[in-house]
C-alpha cells in the first residue's frame, strides 16, 4: 500500500467513521496516485472497472462524508460539477472546461489584496479561487 493510502486510512481512523470494506476500496481508488482530483462519476467508473459492488449513491455519500471529516476537499467548478481533491492543504485551481481538468495552483501564486465588506453577522469560512481556462 502506498504512503498516501496509509495516511488516508490513519486519518479515517481518527474520525467517527468506521473503516468498512467499501470505504477502504474508495480510499484506494482516491489516493492510489497521490494528490489527485476526482468526480463521483470518475470514481464510479473505476469501481465498475474493478468489478466492485458500490452504488453511485453510496459513492456520493461517502465522498461527502470524507469531505465533512477532512479527508477530501470539495471543489465546485460549475453548477453541476464537483471535484473531490485529495490534497486538503490550502491551494487554488485552474479549471479547463475543454478537458474537464482541474490543475493545482499553489496558494502563494495568487494574491488577494482586499475582500468586500461582509454582510452583517457573517464571517469568512474559506476562500477558494478557481480560474477557468480554455485550450488555445
Amino acid at each position: 500500500m502506498n504512503t498516501s493510502i496509509d495516511n488516508a486510512i490513519k486519518l479515517l481512523k481518527k474520525t467517527p467513521l468506521k473503516l468498512t470494506n467499501q470505504r477502504l476500496e474508495l480510499l484506494r481508488i482516491l489516493f492510489e496516485n497521490g494528490d489527485s482530483h476526482h468526480t463521483a462519476e470518475d470514481v464510479f467508473k473505476k469501481v465498475e472497472r474493478n468489478s466492485l459492488k458500490i452504488s453511485l449513491a453510496t459513492i456520493y455519500n461517502t465522498l461527502n462524508s470524507f469531505e465533512n471529516h477532512g479527508l477530501l476537499r470539495a471543489i465546485k467548478t460549475s453548477s453541476d460539477k464537483i471535484f473531490f481533491d485529495t490534497n486538503t492543504t490550502h491551494h487554488h485551481h485552474f479549471y479547463c472546461k475543454d478537458t474537464e481538468e482541474l490543475i493545482d495552483i499553489t496558494s502563494s501564486k495568487i494574491k488577494i489584496s482586499k475582500l468586500p465588506d461582509l454582510p452583517e453577522g457573517k464571517k469568512i469560512s474559506s476562500v477558494n479561487v478557481v480560474v477557468n481556462i480554455d485550450n488555445k
